[in-house]
């Protein structure tokens, strides 16, 4: 049921597996010059399922879809110059993209965006994680959000008017900002001032810690591009059988307007998709958040469900692996040294399916000894102490960090969908 790949040859020829993404616009011309609202029409084809389309108009999103081959749809603009820029995406993860000059002469104009904050309340004190509500109000479609927690980007979501999510802050005076944008390219803005005491800090939950203020942040990492993945048996672990694949940017079911789903099928097959972020040595301290929905073929199909998070310094590797062992109804952690999965006597009934469940992790590496400890894990809000430490395994492989989701098919060999979406790593 493990785990990264094994050789640089691997990884190489996985990569080259990927295809490209050929996206055609029909309408406009490049360059051309048209009114507003104006038509943009578009095609894509892959060796792969197209999975999203996003629109971007002068770096602003203005328009998504999802799985389908061909757009249809209608842009507005400003009068003036602007730069068009049309992607696709398919299940591998790979995309294309098509950019273009075109001049709006007639129509356009720009409608504001009014944004109304009604939760949490300006001067008001919460705990954390907190809820944030919100609603936004124009004459042309809004097309994204994004929340600012002191100045950092903490939330992000697409074509909705109303927002309804969780977030985490340090205890103090916080400020948050929310904005959301429209077609037009327009913005606007509600800002509240707030004050976070008790709680579980960065995360929530007991025994969640704090994050300091120069920890390092990953948002929305279920959005990032360059994914790896593996299906095989000496990547993954199980038979190889089936089919699998990914599809990111997808608006339902989702949280934040932008989950990622993924598939697995094939009797005792398993997929494992991992996302690096970046090497970070001096950095010992994770917590881990996300939120996963599962669909009903889930409780007849599903195997195990796994989560990890991994740090690689000076070739050791520290596989903090975790997952819900539909099996034995446990969750279970990972010892890199012996490799095998160990129960806990935290138990795991399956997931409910059809609705979103939050999962955080708080774990810690200790370099020098080459140990990584697993502290404490909050499953919908329930805390659970773990205190599990194991020893890293030397497999000479390049520094870095990431995190990793697996999907195990058990003997039915059917196929079922994880959607994952707002997820976090937190370092320091």
């Amino acid at each position: 049921m493990k785990k990264l790949l094994q050789s640089a040859a691997v990884l190489i020829a996985l990569s080259l597996s990927a295809a490209a993404v050929n996206v055609t616009v029909t309408q406009p011309a490049n360059y051309a010059q048209v009114g507003s609202p104006f038509t943009l029409a578009a095609n894509a084809s892959s060796s792969y399922p197209i999975t999203g389309w996003q629109v971007y108009l002068d770096g602003a999103s203005v328009y998504s879809a999802g799985r389908t081959n061909s757009i249809n749809t209608s842009i507005r603009a400003s009068v003036g110059n602007h730069q068009l820029c049309t992607r696709a995406w398919d299940s591998s993860g790979a995309y294309g993209s098509v950019v273009q000059q075109i001049t709006v002469t007639t129509g356009g104009g720009g409608s504001g965006v009014t944004v109304t904050i009604s939760a949490p309340t300006d001067g008001g004190q919460v705990g954390s994680p907190f809820n944030l509500t919100a609603n936004a109000d124009s004459g042309y479609t809004i097309t994204g959000w994004a929340a600012y927690l002191d100045g950092r980007q903490v939330y992000s979501a697409g074509s909705t008017n109303n927002i309804n999510t969780s977030l985490s802050a340090g205890n103090g005076n916080h400020q948050l900002v929310v904005r959301a944008w429209n077609s037009a390219g327009s913005y606007g803005d509600a800002t509240v001032s707030i004050t976070v005491s008790g709680g579980g800090g960065g995360g929530g939950g007991d025994g969640l810690p704090d994050p300091p203020s120069d920890a390092i942040w990953f948002n929305d990492i279920q959005n990032r591009g360059n994914w790896s993945y593996c299906h095989d048996p000496g990547c993954a672990g199980g038979s190889g059988s089936g089919s699998y694949w990914m599809a990111q940017h997808q608006g339902s079911p989702s949280r934040s307007g932008s989950s990622t789903q993924f598939y697995n099928s094939g009797v005792w097959a398993n997929a494992l998709w991992w996302q690096k972020l970046g090497a970070n040595n001096s950095k010992h301290n994770f917590l881990w958040d996300f939120w996963i929905y599962l669909d009903s073929a889930s409780q007849t199909s599903g195997q195990a469900l796994e989560f990890d998070a991994f740090q690689f310094v000076g070739g050791y590797n520290y596989m903090i692996g975790s997952q819900c062992n539909y099996g034995s109804g446990t969750w279970d952690t990972w010892n890199e040294a012996t490799g095998h999965w160990v129960h806990t006597s935290i138990s795991c009934p399956k997931f409910s399916p059809n609705t979103w469940h939050h999962i955080q992790w708080y774990v810690t590496t200790d370099t020098n000894a080459h140990k990584y400890t697993y502290h404490t894990l909050v499953v919908d809000g329930n805390s659970h102490t773990v205190n599990q430490t194991y020893s890293a395994k030397n497999l000479h492989w390049s520094d870095n960090i990431g995190v990793q989701w697996q999907m195990d098919v058990n003997a039915s060999g059917r196929g079922y969908n994880e959607w994952v979406d707002s997820a976090s790593l937190a370092i320091w």
